[in-house]
């Protein structure tokens, strides 16, 4: 990234052995190195995370200060956000920290003793720990981030006001950078009702250069189980498949699991605890399946995921374009598979008619996904077989007479009177 004048996180980009950077990650570092607020619109999978956590670094000083926060909507995204921030923020001396719902408060609390300098959180918890401890200090904060900010502010009132609370501790200088896919009603109220000062940045499909072929299998919705059983046996497959309802998520688990095919399954009724299990199982690849649904997968970014499958369709664009970003991530290859019933597939066509997603139908054949099935198998089943006339016994010529068998009347009872009742 020739943007980068820290040459520890420029040494450590090219030993990551990563390409040019991503549209995104070029526009909006000058809006960190001019201290302006910006709201950056990207689709998923360009490299968000690292468009604002590098430039965020360079900027930060190894103070024992609290500089920066990191807004996520979910726990998972959170805690995947400061794993990278951890990763990076040690090569240039900043101590980074996380505040998330479902761990240790106390343990939370005792850790600030550490003075970070740059917190990754969740509104809810963030909140929490402010109320109860001085030790968590937020008049030093200069920079503020929201990422996935179409989600963080379309979560309900209590998120909105567990941030306005939080917003008026701050300065009122403070520098604000909102990260989004996709543009929510709720999002854009927000930014109209507090008036910002702000700047805005849309990458679009085309100029993300996004390498990601998208497909369409059309099948009964009794048929889509078995559907993603045939589609495990396809090369390399490994794919995070997408649900609407939990329900119909642990039905297909309990399917597959029976036929002994390996997945994990990822949703809110979960503990924390079980939902890292079945990140890291599907990390390892050691499931070839992660089942999960909307709320549960929001931000997910695991490194190289083949595949996407949508089980259900997705009702809207703003859901396919977040599904179908955790594949083809920072400029790689990957594959999108929705598998729709004929309703659907009008529906998917019609929805996404204007965007510039080319839909191709598929058909899966011998492991592999093929645009039509080949012509003989075609011929194979047009030919009836005849069904084979069972060769009839022949009739022996020889007769063998048999005497037939007189039956004796019964005379026992003859010229007796009946009985009367």
């Amino acid at each position: 990234m020739k943007e980068l004048f820290n040459p520890q996180l420029k040494k450590y980009w090219n030993e990551k052995k990563f390409s040019e950077a991503t549209p995104i990650q070029k526009q909006v570092y000058p809006f960190f190195k001019n201290k302006e607020s910006v709201v950056a619109i990207s689709p998923t999978g360009t490299g968000k995370t690292l468009a604002y956590l590098l430039p965020t670094l360079e900027r930060l000083e190894p103070n024992h200060r609290l500089q920066a926060i990191i807004f996520a909507p979910t726990q998972e995204l959170a805690q995947q956000i400061f794993l990278v921030a951890d990763e990076w923020s040690q090569l240039v001396g900043i101590t980074c920290m996380s505040i998330v719902g479902g761990a240790n408060v106390k343990r939370q609390i005792e850790k600030l003793k550490n003075k970070p300098e740059l917190i990754v959180a969740t509104p809810g918890r963030f909140n929490e720990l402010l109320k109860q401890t001085s030790k968590l200090k937020v008049h030093t904060v200069e920079w503020l981030v929201y990422d996935e900010a179409d989600y963080l502010f379309s979560k309900g009132e209590q998120q909105i006001t567990d941030i306005n609370l939080i917003e008026k501790r701050l300065m009122k200088d403070i520098q604000r950078y909102f990260f989004s896919a996709t543009k929510s009603e709720d999002f854009l109220n927000y930014l109209t009702e507090k008036s910002y000062e702000i700047e805005k940045l849309e990458v679009s499909m085309a100029s993300a250069n996004l390498k990601t072929d998208h497909i369409v299998m059309e099948v009964n919705n009794r048929q889509k189980t078995e559907t993603l059983k045939r589609l495990a046996q396809i090369e390399s497959m490994q794919a995070i498949v997408f649900f609407d309802q939990i329900s119909d998520l642990e039905r297909a688990a309990a399917k597959l699991i029976f036929e002994r095919l390996p997945v994990s399954v990822l949703h809110s009724q979960l503990s924390n605890q079980e939902r890292q299990i079945a990140l890291e199982q599907f990390r390892q690849q050691k499931s070839v399946y992660l089942l999960t649904t909307d709320l549960a997968s929001r931000g997910l970014d695991i490194e190289d995921v083949p595949y996407v499958i949508h089980y259900n369709a997705a009702d809207n664009v703003r859901i396919y374009f977040h599904r179908s970003g955790r594949t083809g991530r920072m400029n790689k290859e990957g594959c999108v598979i929705s598998i729709v019933n004929q309703q659907e597939g009008f529906n998917l066509r019609n929805m996404l008619k204007d965007s510039k997603i080319l839909l191709e139908e598929r058909v899966l054949y011998n492991r592999q996904l093929l645009s039509e099935k080949p012509a003989e198998e075609d011929k194979k089943h047009e030919i009836k077989k005849k069904p084979k006339k069972r060769p009839q016994a022949q009739k022996s010529k020889l007769t063998i007479k048999t005497k037939k068998k007189k039956r004796k009347r019964n005379t026992k009872n003859i010229g007796k009177p009946r009985k009367k009742d």
